[in-house]
């Protein structure tokens, strides 16, 4: 397996249960992820279609605002240098309002009017125009309250915008990136251990077979002769026959193409050829 699509670890019991929590914590977040992103979605939505419509008040607001103000200047002459004479406190202010969107945190701006803070112009226009120069005033003003508004909810849109990719990105990493890495590195530690397992038991098998054949060719080795001429030839023929057997029984344990020879040395012990030694051995061939 190729080590770039894992992470560089031990195959061991203890690390495998390592990547499976690992597994459940990444899923876990992922799901979270999902439904945050969801989330901000579904406000980005409802936020981008209320800026669309509150564009579109605020171009028909300014428009009428643009109107009376012509039909002041109109009316009473230029008022620029009036108003510029008497510009005092603000009355009205924009207020931050703190939000949090799924974890998003955003800030909402609110026009509030002061009512303290005296009205320089209420009595502007009293010789000439003064209905018109009232209807002015309160066009802008909504012109003002509609302004804030639609900047409140740019901002709003943008923020959760960039939310929206950087939790879009975070998933997407996890889900093609993170995720596979883990998978292949479980996958490489249990095929890691499967194979130590076999290697383990191969190497019994090896063992017992080994085992099991060296006391077959000591159950069958022949006694020392301990008598006259008479007897070696008897002892010859016994000797002969345990071959026999011994080659019969060793070709029933190790099945293999080159049969099992023997020799015997000047003390009359029989000296098996390994001509065959059982590294092919099957499961159906050992006596288990």
């Amino acid at each position: 397996m190729n080590t770039e699509n894992r992470y560089p670890v031990t195959a061991s019991m203890f690390m495998l249960r390592e990547i499976i929590h690992r597994q459940e914590q990444v899923k876990r977040g992922y799901q979270l992820l999902k439904r945050k992103a969801e989330a901000l979605r579904i406000r980005g939505r409802q936020a981008t279609a209320e800026l669309a419509s509150t564009q579109a008040i605020l171009g028909h607001t300014l428009k009428e605002a643009y109107i009376s103000l012509a039909a002041i200047k109109f009316t009473n002459g230029e008022p620029n240098a009036l108003v510029l004479e008497n510009i005092g406190q603000a009355q009205v202010r924009v207020q931050r309002i703190s939000e949090n969107i799924s974890g998003v945190a955003t800030v909402s701006l609110q026009a509030v009017e002061d009512l303290t803070v005296g009205d320089v112009f209420r009595y502007a226009g009293l010789g000439a125009g003064g209905h018109r120069t009232g209807e002015a005033k309160k066009a802008f003003r909504e012109a003002i309250r509609i302004l804030v508004k639609f900047a409140s909810l740019r901002n709003t849109c943008i923020l959760l915008d960039e939310a929206i990719r950087t939790t879009l990105r975070k998933v997407n990493g996890i889900e093609k990136i993170i995720m596979p890495k883990l998978r292949n590195t479980e996958n490489y530690i249990l095929m890691e251990m499967d194979e130590r397992e076999r290697e383990e038991f191969h190497r019994l098998k090896m063992v017992k077979a080994k085992k099991i054949r060296s006391q077959t060719i000591a159950k069958l080795r022949p006694e020392l002769p301990c008598g006259d001429n008479g007897d070696s030839s008897v002892s010859s023929d016994a000797s002969s026959s345990r071959i026999r057997s011994l080659e019969h029984l060793t070709s029933i344990l190790h099945p293999c193409t080159a049969p099992l020879s023997t020799s015997t040395d000047s003390m009359g012990d029989i000296k098996p050829d390994p001509a065959c030694y059982p590294h092919n051995w099957d499961d159906d061939d050992l006596l288990f």
